[in-house]
């Protein structure tokens, strides 16, 4: 094996269920009772994830998260997080928050999360309301976090913006700055693809234009540009890696697509359904760790992904170097591994114009290198 597929399944994720007590517009992953029974599948049992979890630690994981769907929406969390938060691993614990029970929080004080995300979705209930169809969703979210911040573990509040709630983004700021300050600031996820592996959900109809995506990111760029201004080796190194990442999208035929992001060198998602994938944004290529054994699913996984291969419209855009896309959302997107997502190649047009508007980015002329 070549130095660059050197692997090690250091970091998990089990997507405990697709379910929700929320119906969020713009969930990629979502699904109810009646689509997991048109799909032919089922849940793992609660029995079946504590015995994944041991195979997981004996070959190797660390960090292990516990996302959905929504984890608490399950009867039976409690006995799984229990069983798995005793076997060792760095655990975290993604949320939404609107159903922390005492009983939740008397496990949580016992074995406390390395780390807990909570998704915000707004300011409202109304909010909630228009983008989730919970009337008290805020309510529920401002009382389940008041309780989850009490915990020694680490604390991110995150959100992801779409047309419906864009609107309380400043407020959204402002609460995470008021309650944690500024060293947990709120942590914006822009990222919208069309729903992944059965999702009942359109995503695609609710999230912003190109255009106001890049918007939502203006004020971090102008912050970066009166960084460049004031040192050098931030200019150097803004301007690196725009090369690096030029360099990436150009790629090189048969290597292995993930070698930027580490997806199934290092780290690998468990869907609801038991399968494993590389990332949990995948919508082909797993293996059966449930049926095969964790530690053969996890040998035979990249098997299951073809080898990169150049795509020319990628190599030769002068806007690879900020593009966002990558292969799994370039198979959401287009049902293609090698597709090319319109939406992606607008946002990327849109925020090189935006970089070259703040003097960010200078052209030397048509068709040649960008520099800063």
């Amino acid at each position: 094996m070549s130095n660059e597929l050197r692997r090690f399944p250091l970091n998990g994720t089990f997507e405990l269920t697709g379910r929700c007590n929320l119906s969020c517009k713009m969930c990629l992953v979502r699904v109810d009772q009646k689509r997991i029974r048109e799909l032919g599948m089922r849940e793992r049992t609660a029995d079946e994830w504590i015995r994944l979890a041991e195979q997981a630690a004996g070959a190797g994981t660390l960090n292990l998260l516990l996302t959905g769907g929504e984890v608490m929406v399950r009867p039976d969390f409690c006995e799984i997080y229990e069983a798995i938060a005793k076997m060792g691993f760095l655990l975290t614990v993604y949320t939404n928050a609107t159903l922390v029970t005492d009983k939740v929080m008397e496990l949580f004080r016992r074995y406390p999360p390395h780390k807990i995300g909570v998704t915000m979705y707004g300011t409202s209930n109304e909010t909630y309301r228009r983008l989730s169809g919970c009337g008290d969703g805020y309510e529920r979210f401002l009382q389940g976090t008041e309780l989850l911040r009490k915990l020694p573990s680490l604390f991110e509040l995150r959100t992801t913006i779409v047309k419906e709630n864009v609107e309380d983004l400043p407020a959204m700021k402002a609460y995470a700055a008021q309650k944690f300050g500024d060293e947990k600031a709120l942590h914006i996820s822009r990222f919208v693809s069309k729903a992944v592996r059965g999702g009942i959900c359109r995503p695609e109809e609710v999230r912003l234009s190109p255009e106001e995506s890049v918007r939502c990111t203006e004020s971090y760029l102008l912050e970066l540009q009166e960084e460049i201004a004031r040192s050098e080796a931030k200019r150097i190194a803004f301007s690196q890696e725009l090369f690096t990442r030029r360099e990436a999208k150009d790629g090189e035929e048969g290597r292995c697509m993930f070698l930027a992001c580490r997806a199934g060198l290092d780290q690998y998602a468990v869907d609801w359904a038991g399968r494993m994938y590389a990332c949990g944004l995948m919508t082909q290529g797993y293996t059966d760790p449930f049926e095969d054994g964790f530690a053969y699913a996890w040998e035979h996984l990249m098997e299951q992904y073809p080898l990169s291969k150049v795509i020319p419209e990628c190599r030769d855009c002068k806007y690879a170097g900020i593009c966002e896309t990558c292969p799994a959302n370039r198979l959401a997107e287009t049902g293609d591994w090698f597709g090319v997502p319109e939406y992606a190649c607008r946002e990327a047009e849109y925020k090189y114009q935006l970089l070259k508007n703040i003097g960010v980015i200078h052209e030397r002329g048509e068709n040649n290198e960008e520099r800063i």
